[in-house]
């Protein structure tokens, strides 16, 4: 990477920083209001897509918005570097008056994740990560501690479980502790803090978790699909939200995960 692709990383690193935090105060801002006044249709999701795709369009005119119509800010047809903006399940979140979303910003270089930005506004946690500088936590840099799977294991997978649940998922839910947040982006960077062990979503969406998925790899975690196949360079079907099955972990957890993958799925 030359100087001036360095010097673009920091640049991209602190805009999506910037963008996640501001996406999330209005989420935050639709939340307080959605409690008060059952205002969950308010379509607030579109609106924090369409002003962050304006600030990025202004940063970094050459660069891609995925989802982006042309002639829309960001609406290239390709660029080097692609954002992916993702406000998460707010509108629901808001409704129901519950935590657990979060407001998440990527950036893939080719097609690999490169920058990433998850914020979670009622926490105020921001995560972030840009390739080779690693990935922190507000202040406090992540690591993915290699830790094996156990009974005392916590582990979040994806629902609502569709009819034919995998023997690998129906054995890990007998097995381990499970929690969900209600965000595969935040379930994705809190394997990056060591707080969860495993992640299962067997309909997760790319663009919710291509930001996470550079503050996991930083953080010295893995992100595949549940074969073992990897998830990026993103495929245009994924980028334009096609479902895939996603398992993510700790070294040590993730090469567990797998070879129980392999043992329990019928030839």
């Amino acid at each position: 990477m030359g100087g001036d692709e360095r010097i673009g990383s920091s640049a991209r690193q602190h805009v999506a920083a910037e963008l996640a935090v501001h996406g999330g105060r209005i989420a935050l801002e639709f939340f307080h209001r959605a409690r008060r006044d059952d205002a969950c249709e308010d379509p607030v999701e579109a609106d924090i897509r369409q002003r962050l795709a304006a600030k990025i369009a202004a940063a970094f005119p050459d660069d891609a918005v995925v989802g982006a119509e042309p002639g829309q800010p960001g609406g290239r047809s390709h660029g080097l570097y692609s954002w992916v903006v993702a406000p998460g399940e707010t509108i629901r979140a808001g409704g129901l008056g519950l935590p657990g979303f979060a407001v998440s910003i990527g950036v893939l270089r080719s097609g690999l994740p490169f920058v990433g930005a998850v914020y979670d506004p009622l926490a105020r946690w921001l995560f972030t990560a840009c390739a080779g500088r690693g990935a922190w936590l507000n202040e406090r840099p992540l690591h993915a501690r290699p830790t094996p799977l156990s009974r005392a294991s916590m582990v979040a997978i994806g629902s609502p479980l569709e009819p034919g649940l995998p023997p690998f998922a129906e054995e890990w839910l007998r097995r381990y502790r499970l929690r969900g947040f209600g965000s595969t982006a935040l379930h994705v960077c809190y394997v990056a803090m060591g707080a969860l062990d495993l992640v299962h979503d067997h309909r997760a969406s790319l663009l919710d978790v291509a930001g996470a998925a550079a503050v996991v790899l930083e953080a010295g975690g893995v992100v595949t699909r549940v074969d073992g196949a990897p998830i990026f360079p993103a495929s245009r079907e994924h980028l334009a939200g096609a479902p895939l099955a996603l398992l993510a972990g700790n070294r040590t957890s993730h090469a567990e995960a797998l070879a129980e993958v392999s043992l329990l799925t019928p030839a």
